[in-house]
């Protein structure tokens, strides 16, 4: 009988402290990280009316809505890089598109790595890290890759032929870059990637671990391609192309502040050279608007899956763009520019430390995500992270940020701080061969390079100071 009582108490003991751990566990709050890609602050929470992006709009209102914050390079595959292990660009690492975590920054603890580390279940539903074999594939537990059923995720007949042309050609076009037409919504890969994350996070309320969610959406990235719904909800003679459309010889501007979009310039129809005509400059705002409320419903699925799972209580929500991207500006296209139409970005966070919902004009940078996350989590920062948390933007309107961001694209590095974007290029030796300051204040559309007004001096010499000094450790 004691021998009995022994066992039963024994293994009493052993349900009561796996429950105990199953309970701290449950307690232990989840991440759910969302990247769009390209996805400037095109929204309607930050102000622009002509955009329908209801779920997002909606969720926002509950969070924080950082207005002023900025990727720290102006392409996929380095910002993500960047944030992913919250070390900065420098002058030799994390440049391009096609960089790679593992080789520009090998001895980093990515962000699933610190996650899974600290007792995470870390799952990546499409394009988070731009190679999905940057951090070793065992720091997640689950991986969907981004890869569309059909070439570029075309769907109508013209396109898919127009692809198989191409393809025989070896030319290297691509498609038209945009499509819309009556294809079921459940055939685009952004569907599937929502979908998916929807299936996950319904295993994940019933696992009683810490999860990190990591969900990266292809829209509002080139090709445009979305259901009809989505294009009809602009009209296309009512979409206004920028006030600085056609650039400005006075502006001072450097050409190599500027892109070229070579990346449009990959598709069917477009120039190879030179302006697009404004009739087409409208069908590219049209395709970006019917992009943005594509992904902005796939959103809205993850979250509403959220808040039916009573999940949403004890995660944090952070949805990004990677970068900026430009809508015409300057007579420009796509991100790869030093201007701040391909530096600032969406960031919005919905968490349980915010205590009262708000739009943040502090300045913000992407390094500071890594950071933010781990504090969100209560888990400790790993050596290297360079960025400052956000945790005190969230608790009160009233703390500030460190007050300053430092992006870069090509051998151009910009310092932010206030209303201020200064701007300067280096040679191999370190010494200045450009210099380009634009004042927000008066200036926001970044139409008058005012480096070289000798008024400004003083403030160019203090502003260079800063850019050097706060650049990163490893420049």
């Amino acid at each position: 009988m004691k021998k009995e009582t022994s066992v039963l108490l024994l293994a009493g003991g052993l349900l009561s402290a796996a429950s105990a751990l199953m309970a701290q566990q449950q307690k232990q709050p989840n991440i759910v990280f969302i990247i769009c890609d390209d996805l400037r602050p095109e929204l309607g929470c930050y102000g622009q009316r002509y955009i329908h992006s209801p779920h997002i709009d909606r969720w926002a209102k509950g969070g924080v809505v950082f207005e002023r914050a900025y990727c720290n390079i102006a392409v996929s595959g380095a910002s993500r890089a960047s944030l992913l292990t919250g070390y900065r660009p420098t002058r030799d690492t994390f440049e391009a598109w096609d960089c790679r975590t593992d080789k520009d920054a090998p001895h980093a603890i990515t962000l699933p790595q610190h996650f899974q580390s600290n007792g995470y279940t870390t799952i990546s539903n499409g394009k988070v890290f731009h190679h999905q074999n940057e951090t070793a594939q065992q720091y997640w537990h689950d991986i969907l890759s981004p890869v569309p059923h059909t070439p570029m995720d075309y769907h109508s007949p013209e396109n898919l032929l127009l692809m198989e042309q191409l393809a025989q050609t070896k030319k290297g076009k691509r498609g038209f870059f945009y499509e819309h037409g009556d294809f079921p919504e459940k055939e685009y890969i952004d569907y599937q990637i929502a979908e998916k994350s929807v299936k996950d996070l319904e295993k994940l309320s019933r696992g009683g671990k810490p999860f990190l969610l990591a969900i990266g959406f292809i829209r509002p990235h080139l090709p445009f391609n979305t259901p009809q719904t989505y294009w009809d909800l602009y009209d296309e003679s009512q979409i206004r192309i920028p006030a600085n459309y056609h650039p400005d010889e006075q502006s001072l501007i450097p050409r190599r502040a500027l892109t070229s979009w070579g990346e449009l310039r990959a598709y069917s129809g477009i120039p190879a050279q030179g302006a697009l005509d404004e009739a087409t400059a409208k069908q590219m705002l049209h395709g970006y608007y019917a992009s943005v409320s594509f992904v902005d419903r796939q959103v809205g699925r993850v979250l509403e899956a959220l808040r039916r799972l009573k999940l949403d209580k004890n995660t944090t929500v952070v949805l990004i763009g990677d970068h900026g991207w430009n809508l015409g500006e300057h007579g420009t296209w796509c991100k790869h520019s030093i201007m701040n139409t391909s530096l600032h970005s969406t960031l919005i966070i919905k968490s349980p430390h915010v205590r009262k919902p708000y739009h943040s004009k502090e300045i913000v940078e992407f390094v500071d995500l890594y950071p933010t996350l781990c504090d969100a989590a209560g888990i400790p920062h790993p050596a290297g992270v360079e960025g400052e948390s956000l945790l005190p933007l969230l608790q009160s309107s009233q703390n500030k940020s460190k007050g300053y961001a430092v992006c870069r694209w090509e051998k151009g590095f910009t310092y932010i701080e206030n209303q201020h974007f200064y701007t300067e290029w280096s040679d191999k030796q370190g010494e200045v061969v450009e210099r380009m300051l634009f004042d927000h204040a008066t200036d926001p559309d970044e139409n008058r390079n005012i480096v070289y007004r000798p008024e400004n001096q003083g403030l160019v010499d203090y502003l260079s100071g800063q850019l050097n000094q706060k650049r990163g450790a490893s420049f």
